[in-house]
Formats: C-alpha cells, sequence, structure tokens
C-alpha cells in the first residue's frame, strides 16, 4: 500500500513553535554538511538529523523543521520539474532529480524486537504551486516488507534574525509503514550540486560564519520540541569576483521642464555567479529634488513595522530578476517613515514567490539625493529596478532644471557593496528620453545662389522621426537642383514647392539630412536669418522650430 504524506513548510509553523525542551524525541545530532566550503560554490549538501527516543518503542518523529543559513540556496530553474501526475505515478523523468534521500528506522516485525532498516529514495523537482517558489517530491523505496513511502513538501526563503534562509517542515512523518510500527532514527538528505539543466546548490558568498537549525516534536509528545543548531563558514570568497553595472532614465515627453514631476528608473545589473549585493547607495542626478507633497503621504511607521503601507503611499514599482524564479517578479515601492531618520525612507515589498521586503534610507545633500540599501539577502540577481512614477500626486521627485538643457545634470553616483566585502563604485548617466528633436541649418551662399543643409536628430533616447517639413525665409526659394534627403541611412525623395521641402519618413529614423543646392539667393538674405522647422515624432508630437541661421559666404556686387 503506497503512502503519501504531505509536507507542510513555513514561517508559520516556526514562529508557533514553543521554546525548545525535553520530551519524547530528542535531535541528538543535526549537521549540514557540503561537499566543498568554497564560497559561492556548487557542491552536493548534505542534511543529516538523529533521533531518540529513550525507552520508547512507539513513539516516531513528527515534525521536523530545518531552517538553512542564510545564502545556502537550491535553483529549482536548473531541473526539469515532475508533475503531480508523474510523482504520484512514481514515473518522474530523471532529468527532474535533484538529490538523494537515506532513511534509518527501526521496524518492529515483531513486537519489542526491532530491526534496523536502512531505506534509499530519490528527491525530485516538483512544479511549484500557488504562489510557493519551489517544491520536492522524496520517494523512499520499500525495504525489509515495508511499503515504499511518497513525501512532498512545498520550499520557501523566510527572513529571519540572520537574514533570509530557506525553512522546511517535514510535517506529519509517518510511524507506521504497511502496518509495521516503526521508529524513525536517521534522516541524511543530499541535495546535488548540479542539476539537469545547471548549477542547483549554492553555498553562500559570504565568508561569515552562518547557523543552520532543527527542531522537532514526536507523535506522542505533540507539545514538546527538541533543537539543535548546526555552524558553517564557508571559504574562499575572496576569490568571487564583483563587476556590477548600472544604467536607467529620467524624464519622459511632456515631463523634462523645470517643476515638472518625472519618471525615474535605475537598474543594477549583476552576474549571480559572483558575489551578491550586499549594501547599495545610488546618488540620483542633483537635477532631482524630493517632491515635498509626497511626504505627507508617507506610511506611518506602525504601517511601515507591519509592512501594511497604504496604496496611497505608493510611490513606484520594483523589479527584481534571479535565476531563482521563471521570470521577473515585480513589488511596490512606498514612501514611509521606516526608520528613526527625520526623514522617510522607502520600503520595497517584493510579494511571493520571492516574498522579500528591503527598506531604504534617503539622505538629501549637495551632491543629490541619495538612497541606501543596506541589509540586501544573499541571494543570486541579475537586475534590479527602482521606477519611480510620475507626476505631483503619485511621483516622489521633481525637476529643479531644465532635463534637455546641455549642463543639466544626468549623472548618478552608484557605489556598492558585495556579500564577500569587495566594492565597486562608479558614475553612470541616465538616458533622458522625453526631450524634443534638436534641427541644425547652415546656410553658405555664392552670390546669387545658396546651398542649405539641415540636420535633424531625435532627442537622446527619445522617439524617433515620423515626418518633418522645412520652409525657406523670403529672400530664398527653389532654383532647378533638387534636394538630397539622407535618412535612416537611405536616400530618399522629396517633395518641394518653391520655399518648402517636406517629406514622411516610411518608418521611424533617429536623424536625417537635407542638403538642398541651387537656392535662388535675393539681394535682400540678410546675414542672419530664420529657417522654419516643423518635425513630428512617435509619440505622435509635432516640434515647431525657429532656427536662427548665420549666412556665410558672399553676398553678389551691387550694379551702378
Amino acid at each position: 500500500m503506497r503512502r503519501r504524506v504531505c509536507l507542510l513548510l513555513g514561517l508559520g509553523v516556526a514562529a508557533v513553535l514553543p521554546a525548545p525542551a525535553l520530551g519524547a524525541v530528542t535531535v541528538t545530532d543535526f549537521s549540514v554538511v557540503p561537499a566543498s566550503k568554497q564560497g559561492g560554490g556548487h557542491p552536493n549538501v548534505t542534511i543529516t538529523q538523529t533521533f531518540d527516543y529513550g525507552s520508547s518503542t512507539t513513539d516516531s518523529a513528527n515534525d521536523a523543521f530545518v531552517r538553512l543559513q542564510p545564502g545556502l540556496l537550491g535553483n529549482p530553474q536548473n531541473a526539469a520539474f515532475c508533475s503531480q501526475q508523474q510523482f504520484q505515478a512514481d514515473d518522474c523523468p530523471a532529468s527532474s532529480t535533484v538529490g538523494s534521500v537515506e532513511v534509518t528506522a527501526k521496524a518492529y516485525l515483531v513486537p519489542l524486537v526491532p530491526v534496523t532498516l536502512a531505506n534509499d529514495g530519490v528527491v525530485y523537482n516538483l512544479r511549484p504551486t500557488g504562489t510557493e517558489p519551489a517544491r520536492v517530491g522524496v520517494v523512499v523505496e520499500a525495504a525489509g516488507g515495508l511499503s515504499k513511502i511518497f513525501l512532498q513538501s512545498p520550499v520557501f526563503i523566510r527572513p529571519g534574525a540572520d537574514g533570509y534562509g530557506l525553512e522546511s517542515t517535514f510535517a506529519d512523518q509517518p510511524r507506521d509503514s504497511g502496518g509495521i510500527p516503526i521508529q524513525i532514527m536517521k534522516v541524511a538528505l543530499t541535495f546535488n550540486g548540479q542539476a539537469s539543466k545547471g548549477p542547483f546548490m549554492r553555498m553562500p558568498t559570504s565568508c561569515a560564519p552562518g547557523t543552520s537549525l532543527t527542531r522537532a516534536n514526536s507523535w506522542e509528545a505533540m507539545t514538546t520540541f527538541s533543537q539543535r543548531t548546526f555552524g558553517m563558514t564557508p571559504t574562499g570568497c575572496g576569490s568571487l569576483g564583483f563587476r556590477p553595472s548600472a544604467s536607467g532614465s529620467m524624464g519622459a515627453p511632456g515631463m523634462t521642464d523645470r517643476g515638472d514631476f518625472p519618471p525615474v528608473a535605475t537598474t543594477l545589473k549583476f552576474d549571480p555567479e559572483e558575489a551578491a549585493l550586499s549594501r547599495a547607495e545610488v546618488t540620483l542626478p542633483s537635477a532631482l529634488s524630493p517632491n515635498l507633497s509626497a511626504v505627507g503621504r508617507a506610511c506611518t511607521r506602525p504601517q511601515a513595522d507591519a509592512s501594511a503601507c497604504p496604496e496611497s503611499s505608493r510611490v513606484g514599482t520594483a523589479i527584481i530578476d534571479s535565476p531563482l524564479q521563471p521570470q521577473p517578479v515585480r513589488g511596490g515601492v512606498y514612501i514611509a517613515n521606516n526608520t528613526n531618520a527625520l526623514l522617510p525612507g522607502l520600503v520595497v515589498m517584493l510579494p511571493a514567490p520571492v516574498g522579500v521586503r528591503l527598506d531604504g534610507v534617503i539622505e538629501i545633500g549637495a551632491a543629490g539625493i541619495k538612497n541606501t540599501f543596506a541589509g540586501n539577502p544573499d541571494l543570486p540577481v541579475r537586475t534590479f529596478t527602482l521606477a519611480l512614477d510620475a507626476g505631483q500626486a503619485n511621483g516622489a521627485l521633481m525637476l529643479n532644471k531644465d532635463l534637455c538643457a546641455d549642463d543639466t545634470d544626468r549623472t548618478m553616483t552608484v557605489n556598492l557593496l558585495a556579500h564577500n566585502g569587495k566594492t565597486s563604485t562608479f558614475e553612470q548617466e541616465l538616458s533622458f528620453p522625453g526631450c524634443d528633436p534638436v534641427a541644425t541649418v547652415s546656410i553658405r551662399r555664392k552670390g546669387r545662389r545658396a546651398k542649405l543643409v539641415a540636420r535633424l536628430k531625435a532627442g537622446p533616447d527619445g522617439p524617433g522621426l515620423t515626418a518633418f517639413s522645412l520652409k525657406l525665409p523670403k529672400a530664398l526659394s527653389r532654383g532647378k537642383a533638387r534636394p538630397r534627403l539622407t535618412a535612416g541611412g537611405r536616400r530618399m525623395s522629396v517633395r518641394t514647392g518653391k520655399r518648402r521641402a517636406a517629406r514622411r519618413f516610411p518608418r521611424e529614423v533617429r536623424s536625417a539630412t537635407l542638403v538642398w543646392r541651387g537656392l535662388r539667393a535675393g539681394r535682400r538674405l540678410k546675414k542672419t536669418t530664420t529657417v522654419r522647422l516643423s518635425i513630428k515624432d512617435s509619440r505622435p508630437n509635432t516640434t515647431s522650430l525657429k532656427q536662427r541661421v548665420r549666412v556665410r559666404g558672399k553676398a553678389p556686387k551691387r550694379r551702378r
């Protein structure tokens, strides 16, 4: 007869467990031993629990809680998934294997006369359900007349006093198999360093000492728990690299003027095989000031302490891309009184399956607004984006200068600390996609003829150009030569009138150059004149320009 036992895992279980005390079961030994202690490495990791029941021959372990030290993780995305149907049919694909297990138990085939049996099993990577980040399934092979046992358990990353760590509770473990009473004496669960798609287990990238914990009760003493810890210190963390980079943007079409409340986004980029980020300091460009009206919407300290900030205090969105998740996870960013500082800070709430809260401190100085996120968990991350909303009602920032002006500061300063102690400090200019297209025009005359050159350019990272028209001053008019237009690397025809040239581009372009030779130059063409341009972009928006142009070259001699 098959026996299926669901294993429940979570922070709630740990929270309600009473303080450890002696009971019917005693955890006599607990260890978490990697095959190699290299920080950031991918060794096999064996978790061993040994139990003793004193003189009892009928009691056995019921719930066994395990919390691994922060940074010691498994990556379910690097193995194939076994479905519930496959698991229940004992038909999981080999590519979903992530480990093995050995269970030592006393089987009472004859009352009071135990037989010690060692049963091997396989650990599979089951497809998660709901908001859980991972789920494992264990199939323990039958031996000595016992039945094959099927176990499965969700896995979560939970916060603790020492940081974020993996937690699980093996609940309601069997005390009989096929009608034969058993006592579980020892469980040795080994997770593989490598899985079918890549590294599975991952060591901490910090070489600080860490502690794993187990806690267990028994069927005959449900309210009494025995607890043990195991310490382990990784080595060689200094050999891990730390070469982060960053990107970002500020502004949007219609939100580039002084006094506007623009969207601002910054992204930190990492190699997940290098040391993980511990502390981040980002100083925004000095062209940005705080939106003081947002302070009045800040989440209160009790709300922040309870991780219950209202939507009215939300000022943006955070996005984390981690190898541990199949796709990036998005969460809210709230302005909150989360510390004792005079200014409110930021609270980032990344929902399940990540389930991580990050607290930021805001400081305002001469160099700009500095956001500091300390105590980031030792988790592998590809990118972390902080996107702050636009608008006076929802935005957190305001422009104190014209974003598109040449002298505007658009550079952020980044100071990062890794869990292995390495640092990285650099500057990164933010893109400013909201700036309108620009144009430069030159005119050179030679007697009664002139040549005009107009260069059109989309705003940096802004929308592409879709059409333009140009109007000559009254002292210039079309001659016999047709203008030449180059846009997006292609030659294009131009529709012309006596004093006009226009073109709608077949697709968006970033720049265009118009060369119009053989223009008729009248005697009234002054040394400085005005050329009018109308440029359309993909927003759609039309930018009208009046370009003051200095006319170079010599005018024809006047007849006497």
